[in-house]
C-alpha cells in the first residue's frame, strides 16, 4: 500500500534521464520497467510506445515529454539491482532507451494540474523518469479552455473525446503531418467542416449564416467531394465540365511572374526573356506607352530627379569632399533650369514649380560670392526633396513609380499596356524575332 509521495513516484519510476538539450531528452530505461503493458497507472496502459507521454519531475511540477523512439541497447554488463555475485556468470543484457521531444509542463493548481506548452525550467541528468497517472495524462489531453470543437478521440486516455479550440487552432501556424494514406486529407477536411458545424451550433438566435472562411489549394482534386454537400462551397478549377458544378479558375495576368510569363510564352532564355522581364519592370513601374499628358511627363521625369537626390545623399555628395559639392552644384543649376512653369500645367503646379525655382535661386545666391563654402546642409537638401515631392505629388506621380521597382512586384497592370510594353523594350533590345 502507497503512503506517501515519494512511495507514489516510486512505483511509477521507469528510468533516468541521461541526456538533455533544448530539443530532446534520452532516457535510459529501468530494468524493471514495464515492456508492454503498465499496470500501476490506474488502468492498464501500453508502454513503451511512440507518441506516448511521460514525465520527469522538476521543482514546478512535471516536464511532459513525447516518446519519438525507442531502441535497444546491448549491455556487455548486467544491470540489475541488489544482484552483484561475481562468482556467477553473465550474459549481456538487453538494456532499452528512448528519445522525449519536450512539449511542455504540468503543475499543480488548486488540487488540479494545469498543462501549459514551453518549458520555464529543464530537468537534469540523473532525474528520474515516470509514468502520468490518468488525471495526469487527462490534464495533457484536455489543455486549454473554450474548447468545443470535437476532433476526435485519444486512445491514450481510453479512447475520451478530444476537444479544441478553434480560436487558438486557426490563429497560428498549423501543419498536419503524416505518411501517405494515414488521413491527411480527411483530418483537413474533418477540422473545417466540423469548426464550421460547432459555429452553427453556437450562433445566435438560431441563424445559420456563419462569417468564416476557408480557401483550400487542392491540386490533387482531394477535396472538391468533400464539400460537394454544402450550398455555400465554391469550387473551381482549371478544367471544366458542364454539369460538374464547378467554376472556371481565373487568375489575373499581373499576379504572374517572370518564371510564369516565360513558361507562357517559350521565352528563349537569353534574348526572349530579357524583353519579359524589362517590359514587366515598365508597367509595373507605372510607365504607360501611350501618349501622356504634358503633366504625366513631368511626372515621369521629376521623379528620375528624385531618385537622383537620393542617390547623391547616399553618397554625401553636398557635403563631401570636393569637388563632390561643386558637382551636385551644377546638377542642381540643370534640374532647375529645367523645370519652369508652362501654359500646360494646372495653376497649383506652376505654383509649385515657381516655389522651387525661388528656393534654388536663394540657395544660390551666397555660393555665387568669391570664396564662398559651397557646401549644403542637411536642412538644405531635404527641404530640396520636399520642394521636388511636391511637384510630383500634384503633377499626378504615384507612389510607387518613384521607388525602385522588381519585375515579380504584384504591382497591378492590364494586358494592353503590357503588350506595348513588350514591343517597346523589344524594339528597344533589337529582339524582335
Amino acid at each position: 500500500m502507497i503512503t506517501t509521495p515519494m512511495d507514489q513516484l516510486a512505483s511509477l519510476r521507469i528510468g533516468l534521464v541521461e541526456y538533455i538539450s533544448p530539443d530532446k531528452i534520452e532516457v535510459q530505461l529501468d530494468i524493471e520497467s514495464p515492456d508492454s503493458v503498465a499496470l500501476n497507472t490506474g488502468t492498464p496502459r501500453s508502454f513503451p510506445r511512440v507518441n506516448g507521454y511521460v514525465l520527469i519531475p522538476i521543482d514546478l511540477g512535471f516536464v511532459v515529454g513525447q516518446v519519438s523512439w525507442i531502441t535497444i541497447q546491448r549491455s556487455p554488463y548486467p544491470k540489475r539491482k541488489g544482484f552483484q555475485d561475481f562468482g556467477l556468470i553473465d550474459l549481456p543484457f538487453p538494456l532499452r532507451r528512448m528519445e522525449l521531444q519536450p512539449v511542455g509542463t504540468l503543475c499543480t493548481k488548486e488540487d488540479r494540474f494545469k498543462f501549459k506548452r514551453g518549458l520555464d525550467t529543464f530537468p537534469s541528468v540523473g532525474d528520474i523518469v515516470i509514468l502520468p497517472t490518468d488525471e495526469q495524462l487527462r490534464s495533457i489531453i484536455e489543455s486549454g479552455e473554450n474548447r468545443r470543437v470535437h476532433i476526435g478521440n485519444s486512445p491514450l486516455v481510453g479512447n475520451a473525446k478530444v476537444m479544441i479550440d478553434p480560436d487558438r487552432l486557426f490563429g497560428r501556424h498549423l501543419a498536419v503531418l503524416g505518411n501517405t494514406g494515414s488521413g491527411k486529407s480527411c483530418s483537413v477536411a474533418g477540422l473545417i467542416r466540423w469548426s464550421l458545424e460547432s459555429a452553427k451550433r453556437n450562433i445566435a438566435c438560431g441563424s445559420t449564416n456563419v462569417n468564416s472562411r476557408f480557401i483550400v489549394l487542392d491540386p490533387n482534386g482531394e477535396y472538391s467531394k468533400a464539400f460537394a454537400d454544402k450550398s455555400d462551397a465554391r469550387i473551381y478549377s482549371v478544367n471544366i465540365e458542364a454539369g460538374d458544378g464547378k467554376r472556371q479558375l481565373q487568375v489575373p495576368l499581373w499576379l504572374w511572374n517572370t518564371d510564369e510569363w516565360c513558361g507562357f510564352t517559350k521565352a528563349s532564355p537569353k534574348t526572349h526573356r530579357t524583353t519579359i522581364v524589362h517590359a514587366l519592370k515598365s508597367v509595373r513601374s507605372g510607365i504607360h506607352f501611350k501618349e501622356l499628358t504634358k503633366e504625366r511627363e513631368l511626372a515621369s521625369h521629376v521623379g528620375t530627379l528624385i531618385n537622383a537626390l537620393k542617390e547623391y545623399v547616399r553618397r554625401g555628395t553636398p557635403w563631401g569632399i570636393f569637388p563632390g559639392p561643386k558637382n551636385f552644384r551644377e546638377s542642381l543649376n540643370k534640374w532647375n533650369n529645367g523645370l519652369r512653369p508652362s501654359d500646360s500645367y494646372s495653376q497649383e503646379l506652376n505654383d509649385s514649380i515657381s516655389n522651387l525655382n525661388t528656393y534654388v535661386n536663394d540657395l544660390e545666391l551666397p555660393r555665387n560670392k568669391p570664396y564662398a563654402n559651397i557646401d549644403y546642409t542637411r536642412q538644405e537638401v531635404n527641404s530640396l526633396l520636399d520642394f521636388l515631392n511636391n511637384i510630383f505629388h500634384i503633377a499626378g506621380g504615384k507612389e510607387e513609380e518613384s521607388l525602385p521597382t522588381d519585375e515579380d512586384c504584384p504591382i497591378p497592370y492590364v494586358g494592353d499596356n503590357f503588350i506595348r510594353s513588350i514591343e517597346a523594350n523589344a524594339e528597344i533590345l533589337k529582339s524582335t524575332d
